[in-house]
């Protein structure tokens, strides 16, 4: 039990005076592994799946491993009818143990695909698409990138410090070519009838020994792990079925790895051999799976060795580099790669452009990447249809919707026809911005242009009718979505899962889910996230930990969400979570974010060892999208400031401030005319946030001896807002400015914005109290 019921004022203090202990001496109970178990190569990661697929289907057979204790369930739903689910889950679990097998790395990429935002699940198929048309036009073999994160081990000679410089390459422009197949002497026949049936033949016989070798290579590396075994099997297959593979056959098994660590030891052993030498598909293909896993050290160098061998990177090499780059949120070296690309004389192409200004606009630096877009224009590409659709992805993605609208009416009016994929990306940043109504006219327009709705679409489609609290409605699109033979996958059950949850309607939450496991789906991270946040909201603290321990207990990994999320249950003083038992949960997660909690260091005499701890964590979590990494930022924060650890929470938000976790909480409208953000921020990290800023003007001040003409501060709650009730956040930020006598003051009918201006600001703004604002 977690003992009696506290006041929010008593928890609020309760979570103060034990926070430091909690943070410095750590958990009483050791943290559950949060490790999947280990993936063997010998599992193929496909069938393995669907082998858990086509069981879960089965009437009558496993539906799911994930069982919940049955008074847990009787708990949350009523009578005859949770009785009999938890009975049926019960009897599954005896039969599904193997599920936990599932390789963590690959589990993790899985997450990140499901839990992505609409708009990336929508530019997906097509950034795919324009790759692949990009290898044709080059006379490449399409490179179908499974973007899956893959495991295995890289030998120690190459674990190579990631944040090392790319290495130069010098290359003349080389242009890509297609594999050989007749020579041009033998086309040269003079009969072309009897030329074009021969070719045909041999190339159908080309075909079937090309599969036949491909097929036979794969089977072995399947089933070894790398090593003397493996290659003591391959060496067989070339000796007594005198299997010889050309450069063609060794790319296409590449591809099909997923391990990189094995596909790296395949590289090296074909280069081992007497009649084997790789060439410039191959090097492409092994960068690119190198890049999958973010082994950045071992592209440097295989990189450098291509060049030796006298294989120039190509644009599809460059392209596959920079997209890797950009992937793990590396945006320096992936404009470095551009650049490098550019001085060896090899032309970048509409793949190289999009790549960048997608990985620009995710990480927040959308003027840098509407400059890559007017370069790409200069460089005599025009935009098309699938351009449009990115950078209005991107500028709704930003904020700027009205930008984005403007844009696709540019579009509409220079005759580039929107595709679907357009018209789902605009329905869902009208839906995100709560314009339901432009959102719902988007979708009839859309079908009046003759566009048939696709899982996308009904997707967002139930996410609008969802927050407009039409969930019978949404459900009865779930249905139309079926009957179009849409099958729906773990996003759109984890849709309904957490429209109803966000709704209260806990029974209502947790019967989609058993719907989700009775179609044989198995949940994904963020659906576990949504149940684990519907129970959170109603204190199910029980039915809470033993859905955590199921998650694990499946293989999967909890995600920085999950982490965020409980961690902002133990701030929130409504809660009945004390601070031990979110501690426990916290710890059980397995997640680097609870060891960075526990080892925060108490604030030295400048906040520079808090700062170092900070920046450390951030480097540690660079390739989480950077949605994740504010939220945990703001609810670290948060937690740290309500605990009374404000020098910590002011110098954990600096740097976060620094490394761009943040980019709208400050931002330069017009010459000294500057706005401060706040209304995206829970109440603690508003008010530190507002605290350092303002302390940093003041600092600038003292250096240039010049001030901001005018300052605004939007707490987001205003004459536009769509939000009724009183703002926790505006309430702080204004007993804030009021304590320490601001000029800052509210304009007529928008009281969701504190305007300063002119000589009384900076006057105040000089003030030495105003570098510790952030200690009240």
């Amino acid at each position: 039990m977690l003992g009696e019921e506290m006041t929010p004022a008593k928890q609020i203090s309760k979570l103060s005076s034990s926070a430091r202990s909690f943070i410095l001496n750590g958990s009483r109970l050791s943290a559950a592994s949060g490790n999947s178990r280990a993936h063997t190569d010998d599992e193929p990661f496909v069938s393995r799946r669907q082998q858990l697929r086509n069981q879960a289907a089965h009437t009558g057979k496993t539906q799911s491993s994930i069982v919940l204790n049955p008074s847990v369930v009787a708990s949350i739903l009523p009578g005859e009818t949770s009785k009999k689910k938890v009975d049926d889950s019960a009897r599954s679990s005896q039969s599904s143990s193997h599920s936990v097998s599932y390789a963590s790395a690959v589990i993790k990429e899985e997450e990140e695909a499901s839990s992505a935002p609409f708009g990336d699940q929508i530019l997906r198929a097509g950034v795919k698409a324009v790759n692949i048309l990009s290898d044709l036009a080059n006379c490449k073999l399409p490179s179908f990138d499974r973007e899956s994160e893959v495991s295995g081990l890289l030998p120690k000679a190459f674990m190579v410090d990631p944040t090392r410089p790319i290495t130069s390459v010098k290359s003349s422009n080389v242009k890509a070519k297609a594999y050989p197949g007749s020579s041009s002497k033998e086309s040269k026949t003079r009969n072309p009838c009897r030329s074009f049936q021969g070719s045909k033949e041999a190339a159908r016989g080309q075909h079937c020994n090309t599969r036949h070798v491909v097929e036979n290579v794969c089977s072995v590396l399947k089933s070894f792990r790398w090593g003397p075994a493996a290659e003591e099997a391959l060496e067989k297959l070339r000796t007594e079925k005198k299997i010889v593979m050309s450069p063609r056959q060794a790319n296409q098994v590449l591809m099909q790895m997923n391990d990189y660590g094995k596909a790296l030891g395949f590289f090296y052993w074909l280069k081992r051999q007497p009649d084997f030498k790789h060439d410039d598909y191959t090097y492409t293909t092994m960068l690119g799976s190198l890049g999958r896993a973010k082994q950045f050290g071992a592209i440097n160098k295989l990189l450098n060795e291509m060049v030796r061998e006298g294989c120039q990177p190509t644009t599809v090499t460059y392209n596959r580099l920079i997209h890797s780059y950009g992937r793990a949120n590396y945006l320096k070296e992936a404009m470095n790669v551009f650049n490098q690309m550019q001085k060896s004389g090899c032309e970048p192409d509409r793949v190289t452009y999009c790549t960048l200004i997608d990985i620009h606009a995710k990480a927040g630096f959308l003027d840098i990447a509407m400059d890559i877009h007017q370069r790409m224009n200069a460089a005599g590409i025009e935009t098309d249809t699938f351009t449009y659709s990115l950078i209005i992805n991107c500028l709704g993605k930003a904020g700027r919707l009205p930008a984005a609208h403007k844009l696709f009416c540019e579009m509409v009016d220079k005759g580039c026809a929107p595709n679907l994929v357009t018209y789902n990306i605009m329905i869902d940043l009208h839906a995100k911005a709560r314009n339901y109504q432009s959102a719902l006219k988007l979708y009839r327009d859309m079908q009046s242009a003759g566009f048939k709705p696709d899982k996308v679409t009904y997707s967002i489609v139930m996410v609008v009718l969802g927050h407009c609290g039409y969930l019978e409605e949404a459900e009865a699109v779930f249905k139309k979505m079926e009957e179009e033979n849409w099958v729906p996958d773990e996003p759109v059950y984890g849709l309904l899962v957490d429209l109803w949850g966000k709704a209260g309607n806990v029974e209502k939450a947790w019967r989609w889910y058993q719907a989700m496991l009775g179609a044989g789906v198995l949940p994904n991270v963020p659906t576990f996230n949504s149940l684990l946040s519907t129970f959170l909201r109603v204190n199910k603290v029980t039915e809470a930990s033993e859905l955590l321990q199921n998650m694990l207990a499946l293989g999967l990994r909890p995600s920085l969400q999950t982490y965020t999320l409980l961690l902002s249950c133990c701030t929130d003083g409504r809660s009945k979570l004390e601070v031990g038992f979110c501690g426990q949960l916290m710890a059980r997660t397995g997640h680097p974010a609870h060891m960075f909690l526990l080892k925060m260091p108490s604030a030295g005499p400048d906040g520079q060892n808090v700062r170092n701890h900070a920046k450390s964590f951030l480097d540690l979590m660079h390739s989480e999208d950077r949605e994740s990494k504010r939220g945990l930022v703001d609810a670290v924060v948060d937690f740290l400031h309500k605990s009374g650890l404000k020098e910590e929470a002011g110098s954990v938000w600096e740097v976060a401030a620094q490394k761009n976790v943040f980019p709208d909480a400050l931002r330069e409208k017009s010459r000294s005319y500057w706005l401060i953000n706040l209304h995206v921020m829970s109440e603690g990290t508003a008010v530190t946030a507002l605290a350092r800023t303002l302390a940093w003007f003041r600092k600038q001040m003292l250096v240039s001896g010049c001030g901001p003409a005018r300052i605004d501060i939007v707490t987001g709650w205003g004459r536009r807002s769509r939000v009724t009730g009183s703002s926790m956040v505006r309430q702080a930020v204004e007993e804030l400015l009021s304590i320490f006598g601001s000029p800052f003051y509210t304009e007529s009918g928008n009281s969701g914005c504190f305007v300063g201006c002119g000589e009384a600001l900076n006057r105040w703004l000089l003030q030495s109290y105003v570098e510790r604002m952030h200690l009240l």
